[in-house]
């Protein structure tokens, strides 16, 4: 009778299997959920939402004219200015205006404004600061919270 010797895998193989796919596996999870944690935009060295704190600018809307009067009173640069229409209840976003641009400390802007702000209408100009990130310089809008509101008299 012919005996056969049956031989599994050693368990130092067995064991270094399992580690790489284990390893394999968390690092295909941790590319794929990459994905959905937003990179942090900084600017001056801290976290750009807390930047937003500190900005400080007057807005009229100038009588007579379409346009929107900004002026920074604070030591942060302004990228640009949102412009947002409060209507009944909802907040109606009409983009960047054109015209915008960089506002330095204690520098002046007179801005378009949107057609579809009328008589009466409360316009909140929102604040856009660059900030960056590990590759590039993005443009961050502040919440809404730091804007300045202005009723179009014109």
């Amino acid at each position: 009778m012919i005996r056969v010797k049956k031989r599994g895998l050693s368990p130092v193989i067995a064991t270094t299997l399992l580690v790489s796919v284990a390893l394999v596996l968390a690092v295909i999870i941790f590319m794929w959920a990459r994905v959905f944690i937003p990179e942090v935009i900084e600017k001056g060295g801290q976290d750009v939402a807390m930047v937003c704190e500190d900005v400080r600018f007057l807005a009229e809307a100038r009588d007579g004219t379409r346009e929107l009067f900004i002026q920074n009173i604070a030591n942060v640069p302004i990228y640009a200015i949102e412009m947002r229409i409060l209507g009944q209840g909802e907040i109606v976003d009409v983009g960047q205006p054109v015209g915008g641009g960089t506002i330095g400390t204690g520098q002046t802007m007179n801005l378009t404004l949107p057609s579809e702000a009328t008589f009466g209408k409360t316009v909140v100009a929102i604040p856009i600061l660059l900030g960056e990130t590990e590759s590039e310089m993005v443009p961050y809008v502040c919440d809404i919270d730091y804007g300045v509101e202005v009723v179009v008299e014109v």
